[in-house]
């Protein structure tokens, strides 16, 4: 009977693009994580979302690394607009 070797595959939460997960640990032990260069963005906004006062939030666990430095770039773009229009309204 041949080994049948399943590696466990991670998709963007994004753009859904699919790899194999790392492995780690020997053939007995073998434990498998996210690959390295991806990330993660959790965002949560002031904003109300519900009738109950939640708050608007963005939360994607799995970002591959073009996805990831998009969002990264985003958000410190957005900020450093917000930061120049306080700065120009105090």
């Amino acid at each position: 009977m041949a080994d049948v070797n399943i590696n466990p595959r991670i998709s963007c939460d994004n753009c859904g693009l699919t790899v194999d997960k790392q492995s780690e640990g020997s053939h007995t032990s073998k434990s498998f994580k996210k690959p390295r260069d991806w990330g993660s963005l959790k965002i949560e906004g002031s904003r109300s979302a519900d009738s109950y006062g939640g708050k608007e939030k963005m939360d994607f666990i799995d970002l591959c690394p073009k996805c990831a430095t998009a969002a990264l770039d985003a958000a410190a773009a957005a900020l450093k607009v917000a930061r120049r229009e306080d700065e120009a309204n105090g």
